[in-house]
């Protein structure tokens, strides 16, 4: 795949459920499934492992939005806003959902996952992933990281 440089912008769009929110994610996804065949890539039928990871994250912003909503019009005692922690906030949430939908989206895992026909789906486990060196990271920080004030 070519690469091309983005700027995120948090986009409203992709928060709370909605029609419009809903068709966007929607829109993420190939058309017919996203289940492939290839003689080199996918011998079994498969699919990128990015599709299932969005599948994952938009079941995550839904499950949110389902506890939100049910926590704020509870009948025997609503959540009051200023209850909320910051870090669980509807607007913190919008943006960590929106920024890893697009961190998904600008480096595909590319990782062909075979499909499980009894499932009807992929279970994410199981399949090898070439991946950055997390260890590796984590040292490369330990030497350079700034440890003065934040």
């Amino acid at each position: 795949l070519a690469t091309e440089e983005k700027m995120f912008r948090q986009e409203q769009l992709f928060g709370e459920p909605s029609n419009a929110s809903n068709a966007a994610w929607g829109a993420l996804f190939p058309k017919r499934g996203g289940f492939f065949n290839h003689p080199d890539i996918a011998p079994e039928r498969s699919a990128y492992a990015v599709f299932h990871q969005l599948h994952c994250l938009n079941a995550l912003r839904a499950s949110y939005w389902t506890a939100f909503d049910a926590a704020m019009s509870s009948s025997s005692e609503p959540l009051k806003p200023e209850a909320i922690p910051p870090e669980i906030s509807p607007k913190h949430m919008r943006h960590c959902i929106d920024l890893l939908r697009q961190a998904l989206m600008c480096t595909p895992d590319l990782t062909g996952e075979v499909k499980n026909e009894t499932l009807g789906g992929v279970t994410g486990f199981g399949t090898v992933h070439e991946c950055r060196s997390w260890g590796g990271l984590m040292e490369w920080m330990g030497e350079w990281e700034d440890v003065g004030a934040p």
